[in-house]
């Protein structure tokens, strides 16, 4: 991971809804090996990986080796603290999750953290561009997350207790030949609500928010291994997660005054249940994997419900997928290895609504000032799609190894068959460095919500990308190690929202490009003398083009500077204690220049807006501290976990709207700020095993 090697949009989105309620790498080295590709046997994947360590124990990550990406080279979070991570200029909508072969859900939480318990993760790995022909359907980064396999012990359990949730985890050995675990774990966030409570809004006046169910969250997952016999393991695994909430907007309320649609009840939930079986077979001269996965995931956003039990509006998505996937790995001779991969995705997804149409992309400053008529409606489509990929690893010298592969891919839905060609290069100038260079072309399908008819365009084309980097790696004594890797990405056919002309029956075309460029710098220690960390700095460039109009503005995301610096010390035997530090360039945003009269609701009001991203909000820069200590209760193996987020306080503003309760006329402009994180926050955690 240190080597560097590597939305759906509703419209009131969960994280708007919790913020209107909560206050209106690599394996430690001597030297840089060639890429190999290596499976290992049960006993040895039970173990975390040393950079999985690193990122569980990462101060503000609160033991969440997922969260802990944004503090790597070439991540931010699009559109705040919460949002889900936008990596190297590409969308949040854009990346691929896969967890243990096979599709994921959603792997973050709406309120904060992963969805996995930190006791199971064994390797993560981040492909930020320039990835192989074995993930398909991504034009972002791909996330790689590889939970362990059950350990051969005495069951254990462990119970896990912070400020923001609580869990267990349970493991051990079954039969001879057995082996599971089971995790489990609920947010606490409800503790900090009372049902029926009304929110005060920051000059602790009454926000018009009241609680109906507070922000919460839970997750599980599950793995059960059979060691068949030396050369065939079977696994079973099963992971889970739903995010909710719900919460009462009255005329007073922000939203309701910028959006009087919504002032009623709202609610919101999503959740998805997924099982897979993993076959994995062992020989000499190769490695099989095949696997066989359900994934049924579903979103339900509801808003404006009225007392009078007047339904409101609604938007409801649902997603049931059959996943069929094999690799082969196969060893010709030590200069040449060949990968093959298959996969085949049979997916149902529904979408059933009843609100307004809105025109709307990510290159638009506010959907909300995009709503058109009131629409309703059900779909079922088919979204199949399925790919085959070939991959030559080949070492013509001790110096020079080369990855050529091709993927083809077929769309169903879309009729599209896309041949991308994927290189990689890789030179090395002594044992301890070495040149990468990997160009590649990618391609996915847009966002259902672009291409269901009614409601979108069902001949839009698929977005494709082509990535290109270019980088190098060195390993220095006493386990320090540095990187550079420079990138161009370019984006082809995103969707434009098409609301005014001769073509506005269509609702979208393909008329927007984009571009992003940078430089990700890595200077990274392994522990030794008793501590370990890395500094990342990155500059990083992102923009899209409209088409229609000739006009290239920033991208939402563009992030020109990003710094992080993580530090870990082992303080003695019992404690050990760190800190994460982060700085990057304010957030681009559009400013309001004007008010205007809402033309649906007399004696309301809307922001007239100025160029879109053209303005930029003041540095953002927050430092988190985490201590550790080893104890004991009762006799049992304990962790007193402290950690202090945001520690100095620092107001990150993120989000700006007019400030409605201070406007009577289009005369009066007050503007109002939204910071991105909470204040300064302490968490108390402790686990105990037993």
């Amino acid at each position: 991971m240190f080597a560097l090697t590597a939305k759906k949009r509703f419209i009131l989105s969960p994280i708007m809804l919790c913020m209107a309620m909560s206050a209106h790498a690599q394996t430690k080295k001597d030297d840089i090996e060639h890429i190999e590709v290596i499976y290992k046997r049960s006993s040895i994947t039970s173990e975390i990986t040393e950079d999985t360590e690193k990122l569980i124990e990462m101060p503000g990550a609160l033991g969440d080796p997922l969260r802990a990406v944004f503090a790597l080279p070439g991540v931010v979070a699009a559109g705040g603290s919460m949002s889900e991570p936008a990596v190297r200029g590409s969308s949040p909508s854009d990346n691929m999750f896969e967890v243990d072969f096979m599709p994921a859900g959603y792997i973050f939480h709406d309120f904060g953290s992963s969805i996995f318990n930190r006791h199971i993760i064994q390797d993560f790995q981040l492909y930020s561009a320039g990835y192989g022909a074995g993930y398909s359907n991504a034009t972002g980064a791909v996330f790689d997350v590889t939970l362990r396999n059950p350990k051969y012990q005495p069951i254990t359990t462990t119970l896990d207790f912070s400020m923001f949730n609580a869990g267990f985890f349970v493991e051990g050995q079954a039969t001879e030949n057995t082996a599971f675990y089971v995790s489990g774990r609920k947010s606490t966030l409800p503790l900090f609500f009372s049902e029926g409570e009304e929110l005060d809004d920051d000059d602790g006046e009454p926000s018009g928010v009241t609680i109906n169910d507070a922000p919460d969250d839970h997750d599980y997952q599950g793995k059960f291994l059979w060691d068949i016999n030396n050369s065939n393991t079977l696994t079973f695994n099963f992971t889970g997660a739903e995010d909710s909430a719900a919460a009462g907007f009255s005329e007073r309320a922000e939203l309701a005054q910028k959006t009087p649609e919504f002032q009623g009840d709202a609610r919101f939930i999503r959740d998805f249940n997924s099982q897979s079986i993993l076959w994995d077979h062992y020989n000499k001269k190769f490695h099989l994997r095949v696997g066989v996965g359900a994934l049924d995931h579903s979103g339900r956003l509801e808003f404006g419900k009225q007392p009078n039990n007047l339904a409101g509006f609604f938007e409801q998505e649902g997603e049931k997928q059959l996943t069929y996937k094999a690799r082969l790995n196969y060893t010709v001779n030590p200069q040449h290895r060949f990968v093959f991969d298959a996969a085949y995705f049979d997916n149902e997804t529904s979408y059933e609504y009843d609100t307004f149409q809105y025109l709307c992309t990510e290159i638009d400053p506010d959907c909300d000032l995009k709503k058109g008529d009131r629409i309703s409606g059900k779909r079922t489509i088919d979204l199949d799609s399925g790919f085959v990929g070939i991959t030559h690893i080949w070492q013509p010298h001790e110096d020079w190894q080369t990855e050529v592969g091709v993927q083809s891919q077929h769309n169903r839905y879309t009729d599209e068959t896309f041949t991308s060609p994927r290189v990689a290069v890789n030179y090395y100038v002594t044992p301890n460095s070495v040149i990468s260079a990997k160009v590649g072309r990618y391609n996915r399908m847009q966002d259902v919500e672009y291409i269901l008819p009614e409601i979108g365009n069902p001949a839009l084309k698929s977005q494709v990308a082509t990535h290109s980097t270019l980088g190098f790696r060195q390993v220095l004594e006493n386990e320090w190690s540095w990187s550079i890797e420079g990138y161009y990405k370019t984006m082809e056919d995103l969707p434009l929202a098409i609301d005014a002309g001769s073509n506005a029956h269509l609702l979208y075309s393909n008329q927007v490009e984009g571009r992003a460029y940078g430089v990700d710098l890595l200077v990274n220690k392994n522990k030794t003398d008793n501590w370990y960390g890395w500094v990342a700095l990155s500059y990083a460039k992102s923009e899209r083009t409209d088409l229609s109009r000739n006009v290239t503005r920033d991208y939402y995301a563009d992030t020109p500077l990003v710094f992080n610096a993580v530090l870990n010390y082992d303080i003695n035997e019992l404690w050990q204690g760190g800190f994460n530090f982060t700085a990057r360039s304010g957030q681009a945003y559009t400013p309001i220049v004007g008010v205007r009269e809402n033309p649906d609701h007399a004696g309301r009001f809307l922001p007239v807006y100025g160029d879109p991203f053209s303005e930029r909000f003041k540095t953002y820069h927050r430092l988190d501290v985490r201590f550790e200590r080893k104890t004991t209760v009762f006799g049992l193996e304990g962790k007193l976990i402290l950690e202090l987020m945001n520690a100095y306080g620092q107001d990150n503003v993120a989000y700006i709207d007019l400030d409605y309760d201070k406007i009577s006329s289009v005369n009066d402009l007050h503007i109002k700020e939204e910071n991105d994180d909470f204040e300064m926050r302490p968490s108390i955690g402790f686990s105990v095993t037993f």
